[in-house]
């Protein structure tokens, strides 16, 4: 949104709105990998493992597990566009569920209590496989000596560090990085890596192989709303008074200014930052934010 006002442009380009709605997204496919045997693939297991290499019960010699799991966020954007207009609204949290498997009826599985990490990857191309505990597979499906192939810490971003506990549902609220979040708003695969953080950690969760309730399998569930809408700008001295509408509680709103539109955003200056108390309609006013010397562009963003 670009609105005008005596020589001033001001763009809104990111925003929450106080009505979120929840979308709830499946997983299309997943695996777990094991570094004491890196050939082998387990993507047709009904279980997702992450392990450090000492976990606190079960065999050592198991070695360390990592998983894969991705969802595909098509239907997830084509709701949010029918609810608040094609590309009108932003994404305000996302969420990932797991469901322990406290008896996985396998030995190859390990069991204890840690940290683990949630990564998003930026390639999301590897394939899920049907190996199983029982019969893992070589030939086709991502192994752990492939990790390499789809980790890169020059694009990934870590979505933060969770702790399993014991509990039966573990719920994990993830950091929203811009690259994270544009992969979902995109609406295609979108990747994650699990792996230990804890050595003694041993997390046996339910993939979406399992023949059980369909609550149990992973998901992640992303809420949105409408981006925020500007209502009036007016100019008092030199001093700059932006209301609008759409506002989310407790989200960060930023004013930024650049005399340049084509200025890359992360060299724009800011100028205002405020958290709103309440949502729905907003007032922020930039004092000595007018330059009356030079045109001027401002932004109004959220991340």
């Amino acid at each position: 949104m670009k609105l005008l006002l005596t020589g001033i442009s001001f763009v809104v380009i990111a925003g929450a709105a106080a009505a979120a709605v929840l979308s709830t997204n499946a997983p299309d496919k997943d695996a777990f990998v094991r570094a004491l045997a890196p050939a082998l693939n387990y993507g047709g297991a009904g279980a997702l493992s992450i392990s450090g290499a000492n976990p606190t019960t079960g065999n050592p010699t198991n070695g360390a597990f990592d998983s894969f799991v991705s969802f595909n966020t098509t239907a997830m954007v084509t709701n949010f566009n029918g609810v608040f207009g094609t590309n009108n609204w932003v994404i305000t949290s996302a969420t990932l569920n797991l469901t322990e498997n406290p008896s996985p009826g396998n030995a190859l599985f390990n069991y204890g209590t840690g940290s683990f990490e949630i990564r998003w990857i930026a390639n999301d191309t590897w394939i899920e496989g049907a190996g199983n505990p029982n019969a893992p597979t070589t030939t086709t499906g991502v192994t752990y000596s492939e990790e390499p192939t789809y980790l890169n810490t020059n694009t990934d971003e870590t979505l933060g560090d969770f702790t399993f506990a014991g509990t039966a549902k573990l719920s994990c609220p993830l950091a929203l990085p811009v690259s994270f979040v544009t992969n979902m708003q995109a609406g295609g695969e979108v990747g994650l890596f699990m792996t230990a953080v804890d050595s003694q950690l041993g997390y046996v969760f339910y993939s979406r192989n399992f023949a059980g309730s369909p609550a149990s399998l992973p998901a992640l569930v992303v809420s949105a709303a409408a981006e925020p809408a500007l209502t009036g700008i007016t100019v008092s001295s030199t001093n700059l008074v932006l209301s609008a509408t759409n506002g989310f509680t407790n989200q960060t709103y930023y004013v930024l200014t650049s005399t340049n539109l084509a200025t890359p955003l992360n060299q724009w200056t800011p100028v205002l930052t405020n958290n709103l108390p309440a949502g729905g309609g907003f007032t922020l006013t930039v004092t000595n934010g007018i330059n009356a010397a030079a045109g001027q562009y401002f932004i109004l963003r959220t991340q």
